[in-house]
């Protein structure tokens, strides 16, 4: 919500709330099928010479996942569809024409799905540095810690046991999987049509 404060005061939002947004009716335009509208609805307003705003007033709640092979499964097809939005719109990433916006969504949007091919650049890279220098050593074993930490959270989850400091590395991990298996599925021509949302129902939650 920061970040869409944030990217509201300074000139438009890159993405809206998928449960909670209001369009002009002059201004909506009709979306592929295969598109993401929270995403992508705000590119179509800013092709249009307009602004996307975020309103701290307007508030929606929704179900969250519970279990992490849901939240898997919603990341993938989420980042599968905004790489199919990205590709579509891949004129919206020139910063002559577009400034602002463009360099948000090359920050926002295509840096934090290249995280997981950076990640594995530095690991392997340190990997083989390490015999050269302390601070390379160091750095490896700090990754590793990391990454243990992350597979012992998943463990941990498996097993019906609280997480505590763990949910961190292990949810980071996640959501950079995640990341990485929807670009593979991007690349094979795999991407989802159609939105299905996952979410757990009241009985299964046991409410």
């Amino acid at each position: 919500m920061f970040i869409k404060e944030s990217e509201s005061r300074a000139g438009s939002l890159i993405g809206v709330s998928g449960c909670l947004y209001a369009v002009r009716r002059s201004s909506y335009a009709r979306l592929a099928l295969d598109m993401s509208s929270d995403f992508v609805i705000a590119t179509e307003i800013h092709l249009q010479g307009q602004r996307t705003v975020y309103e701290r007033k307007a508030v929606a709640m929704e179900e969250t996942n519970k279990r992490s092979r849901d939240e898997f499964r919603m990341r993938i097809r989420v980042i599968e569809q905004t790489f199919s939005a990205l590709h579509r719109y891949r004129a919206a990433l020139g910063l002559r024409q577009h400034g602002l916006f463009a360099f948000q969504l090359i920050s926002h949007k295509v840096m934090r799905y290249a995280v997981p091919f950076l990640l594995i650049t530095a690991f392997v890279l340190n990997l083989l540095l390490a015999g050269e220098s302390p601070i390379y050593r160091l750095l490896f074993i700090t990754q590793a810690i990391f990454y243990l930490a992350a597979i012992a959270g998943g463990l941990g989850e498996r097993l019906g046991l609280r997480l505590g400091v763990l949910a961190l590395p292990y949810y980071f991990a996640l959501a950079n999987a995640a990341s990485l298996v929807a670009f593979i599925h991007f690349m094979r021509g795999n991407a989802h049509v159609l939105w299905e949302p996952i979410r757990e129902s009241r009985a299964a939650s046991g409410r």
